[in-house]
C-alpha cells in the first residue's frame, strides 16, 4: 500500500473484473447502480474475491420468516455476504489441505488464516448513511472545513456515549452532502432538516431509506463500523476462526464525492475509546480515492436506479453470478420459490445450511438449531458485540420470529 498508485490499481482490477462478468443484471445505459468488491492481497498480487452491485432493500412488510429473502440488496452488503460465501469454501479446502490462505489447526479446531494475506474494500459511492454526510466543494476531496457542534441532548448523554455524539455540521460556507437514511424512530437524536449544514447531525445509527413501506435495514456506514470492530467475518464465522478478519484498506472510485474525514468520523472517530476483549479490537483502515478511475454506471441526475443485483465470489466449483430483483434469486416464480434451488446462495438460510455443514465436519451436528440458536450461541463475538452498540448509542432489535428458521 506504500505504493501511490495503489488505489488506482485497486479501482483497475475491481472494475475490470465487473466488465468481465456477463451483461445479465448489469444496468441499462440511463440506469446506475453502485458497485463494491473485496480484493485479497497476498505477496503484492490482487485478486476480486467477492463483487456485488445494487442499491435497493425490501420494506419491512417483505422480510421471510425462513431467510430466503434478501432484506438489504446494497452492494457493501452484498459483497460481504458473498466473501463470507468464499470463506465458506476456503475453510472446506483447507479441512482437505488444499488452500494456501487458510490453515486448519486440529489441536485447537480452529483455522488460522495466512497472516501475510491481506483485504481491501473497494466501492463506487460513499457508503449511505453517516459518512455520506460532509461538506461539497469543487474538488470533493474534503471534510475539513467544518466544525463540530454539540447540541444539548447529546451533552446530557456524553457520560453514557464518551466522544461519540452525533453532531450538527458547522460550515464556512456551503452546503453538505446529503443521505437517505433516516434516524431511528425512537432515537430523541434527530435530523433538524434546516438549511445547509443544518440538514443533519452526524454520529447516530439510521436505517436504509425505501418507497412506501419502510425498511429496517441499519445503514452501510453502520454495517461497516460494525466490521471495523468485529471483522468481515460476522458472528457464525468466527466460531472457526482464531482471529477475525479484518479490512486494510477502503478504496472510493474517482467521478463521485469523497472524503477521507467523513469516513473516519462514521467507523472510527463516534466510537470513541473502546476496549473489546480478544481477539476482537479496533482496525484502523487506510482510504484511498481512486482520482483517476470512472465507473460507467456511477449515479446521475438523468438516471433512473437499477433495479437488480448481481452476486458473485471466487468459487472452484463455478464462476457463475447470481443476480437478484427485491431479494429474490432471477427468474423465480411463486410455484418454486420455495424450493432451495430457488434461494440466493448469500441469503440467511443458504448462509445457515453452510455453518452447519462445517460445524458437523469441525465439531457436532447441529442440524436442529434455529438461525438465533447458533448466532446466540456465538458467546464471545455477542459480548463484544454488546459492547460496540452500547458506542452506538441504539441499534434495532431484530423480530425474533423472523430468526426461527432452522
Amino acid at each position: 500500500m506504500g505504493d501511490s498508485h495503489f488505489p488506482e490499481t485497486i479501482a483497475k482490477i475491481c472494475l475490470g473484473k465487473f466488465s468481465s462478468l456477463p451483461r445479465s443484471g448489469k444496468p441499462a445505459s440511463n440506469q446506475w447502480t453502485v458497485l463494491s468488491c473485496i480484493i485479497q492481497e497476498e505477496s503484492s498480487r490482487f485478486e476480486v474475491v467477492a463483487l456485488a452491485t445494487g442499491s435497493k432493500c425490501i420494506g419491512s412488510n417483505k422480510m421471510s420468516p425462513i431467510g430466503d429473502i434478501l432484506n438489504d440488496s446494497h452492494a457493501e452488503v452484498i459483497c460481504r455476504r458473498a466473501f463470507m460465501l468464499y470463506l465458506y469454501e476456503e475453510l472446506e479446502r483447507a479441512l482437505l489441505n488444499q488452500t494456501s490462505l487458510i490453515e486448519f489447526k486440529p489441536e485447537l479446531l480452529k483455522f488460522q488464516l495466512n497472516e501475510e494475506v491481506k483485504f481491501h474494500f473497494f466501492t463506487t459511492m460513499m457508503p449511505c448513511g453517516d459518512a455520506s454526510i460532509f461538506p461539497k466543494s469543487d474538488n470533493n476531496n474534503t471534510g475539513d472545513v467544518f466544525k463540530k457542534e454539540t447540541s444539548n441532548v447529546d451533552k446530557k448523554r456524553s457520560m453514557n456515549f464518551n466522544e461519540s455524539l452525533p453532531k450538527k455540521l458547522k460550515m464556512n460556507d456551503g452546503d453538505i452532502h446529503r443521505t437517505g437514511a433516516k434516524c431511528l424512530k425512537n432515537d430523541e437524536r434527530q435530523d433538524p432538516k434546516g438549511e445547509g449544514a443544518d440538514y443533519h447531525i452526524t454520529g447516530v445509527v439510521r436505517t436504509k431509506p425505501g418507497r412506501g413501506d419502510p425498511t429496517l435495514s441499519i445503514s452501510c456506514s453502520d454495517k461497516i463500523t460494525k466490521w471495523c470492530y468485529l471483522g468481515l467475518q460476522g458472528g457464525l464465522l468466527s466460531k472457526f476462526l482464531e482471529k477475525p478478519i479484518y479490512l486494510s484498506a477502503f478504496v472510493v472510485v474517482g467521478d463521485t464525492p469523497f472524503s477521507k474525514e467523513s469516513l473516519q468520523r462514521a467507523l472510527f472517530d463516534r466510537i470513541g475509546n473502546i476496549e473489546l476483549a480478544p481477539p476482537f479490537g479496533k482496525k484502523s483502515l487506510l482510504f484511498f480515492q481512486a482520482k483517476d478511475a470512472t465507473f460507467t454506471f456511477q449515479k446521475a441526475d438523468n438516471k433512473d436506479v437499477c433495479p437488480s443485483s448481481i452476486m458473485w465470489y471466487k468459487n472452484g466449483a463455478s464462476q457463475k453470478p447470481e443476480v437478484a430483483i427485491e431479494g429474490k434469486k432471477q427468474g423465480v416464480t411463486k410455484k418454486n420459490q420455495g424450493l432451495k434451488s430457488s434461494r440466493l446462495k448469500v441469503c440467511k438460510s443458504e448462509l445457515l445450511g453452510r455453518f452447519k455443514l462445517l460445524h458437523q465436519k469441525v465439531h457436532t451436528n447441529i442440524d436442529t438449531w434455529s438461525y438465533s440458536e447458533c448466532k446466540q450461541n456465538m458467546l464471545d463475538y455477542q459480548l463484544n458485540w454488546k459492547t460496540l452498540k452500547s458506542r452506538l448509542g441504539m441499534w434495532p432489535e431484530k423480530n425474533e420470529a423472523l430468526l426461527k428458521f432452522t
